[in-house]
C-alpha cells in the first residue's frame, strides 16, 4: 500500500510454535514457511488479465489468394476477349498484395509459420506481379532500345526467370504441404503446374501454353475456394462443412 515501509510481496505470519529440539533447523524452516500467504500488493500489482482471443487469419488469405488466382487465370486464357490484363493492377496490389501479406503476418502471430510464410511471400508475389503492369514503374518501357523497337525476346525471357524462381518456391512449399491437407496439396501441386507452363511460354512465346496455365490457374482457384469454404465453414458459423482430408501424421 503507499505509504508502507515494506515493500515485500509477501507477508510472513508466526503462530506459537512447538518447543524443538536443539539444532533441528529443518523444521524451524518448516514451521516458519508454512504460514506464508501472498500479500494485498502483490496480487494489485502482478495480476495479468487473460490474454485476448486471436481470429483465425487463414480464410483472409485464402480467399485474397483464390480471388487474385482466378482473375489473373481468365486473362491468361484471354477469356472473352480481354488483351489487356490491367485491370488486374488493383487486385495484385491489395487483395493480392496487402490482404494477402497481412494474413500472413497475423498467420506469425498465432504461430503458424506454414501459413505465414505462404501468404507472406504470395503477398509479396502478387505485389510485384502487379508492379510490371502500372507504367510509371517503367517495366515495359525498359525493353525499348534506343531506335524505339521493343526488345520483346528479352523481354519474355526476363519473364521466363522471374517464373523459374517462382517455380523453384512453390515446388519446395508444396514438399512442405505433404502432411497437411490433400485440399492444400492440391492446390499447390496445380499451382507448380502453373508456373511451370508460364515459364515455358515467356521462353517460346507459344500462345497455347499461357492458355494452358491459364486453365490449369482457374481449376487451382477452384480448389484453394474449397480450401477457404473448408476453413471458413465453422459449426459455430454453418451447419454445412466441407472435409480438407487431413494428411497429418497421428502419433
Amino acid at each position: 500500500m503507499p505509504g508502507e515501509k515494506s515493500s515485500n510481496i509477501y507477508v510472513q505470519e508466526f503462530k506459537p510454535t512447538e518447543k524443538r529440539e536443539k539444532n533441528d533447523r529443518l523444521g524451524e524452516l518448516r514451521a516458519t514457511t508454512s504460514d506464508l500467504r501472498p500479500s494485498t500488493s502483490y496480487k494489485r500489482y502482478y495480476h495479468h488479465p487473460p490474454a485476448p482471443k486471436l481470429a483465425n487469419p487463414t480464410p483472409l488469405g485464402l480467399s485474397a489468394f483464390a480471388l487474385s488466382v482466378m482473375v489473373i487465370s481468365f486473362y491468361n486464357c484471354r477469356a472473352f476477349g480481354i488483351d489487356i490484363p490491367n485491370v488486374a493492377v488493383g487486385v495484385c496490389l491489395f487483395t493480392g498484395g496487402i490482404v494477402q501479406f497481412a494474413a500472413g503476418m497475423w498467420e506469425m502471430r498465432v504461430g503458424n509459420t506454414f501459413g505465414a510464410t505462404g501468404f507472406g511471400a504470395f503477398g509479396g508475389f502478387w505485389a510485384s506481379y502487379g508492379v510490371i503492369f502500372i507504367p510509371s514503374f517503367n517495366v515495359n518501357q525498359a525493353f525499348v532500345d534506343a531506335n524505339g523497337v521493343f526488345q520483346e525476346t528479352q523481354y519474355h525471357n526476363a519473364l521466363a526467370v522471374y517464373c523459374i524462381a517462382w517455380t523453384v518456391f512453390t515446388f519446395i512449399f508444396t514438399l512442405a504441404c505433404i502432411r497437411t491437407s490433400g485440399a492444400v496439396l492440391t492446390a499447390f501441386v496445380l499451382l507448380t503446374i502453373v508456373f511451370v507452363f508460364e515459364t515455358i511460354y515467356h521462353f517460346t512465346m507459344v500462345q497455347i501454353f499461357i492458355n494452358i496455365a491459364g486453365i490449369i490457374g482457374i481449376i487451382t482457384s477452384m480448389v484453394v475456394w474449397y480450401c477457404f469454404a473448408g476453413v471458413l465453414l465453422t459449426p459455430d458459423l454453418s451447419p454445412i462443412s466441407l472435409p480438407l482430408y487431413d494428411l497429418s501424421v497421428k502419433v
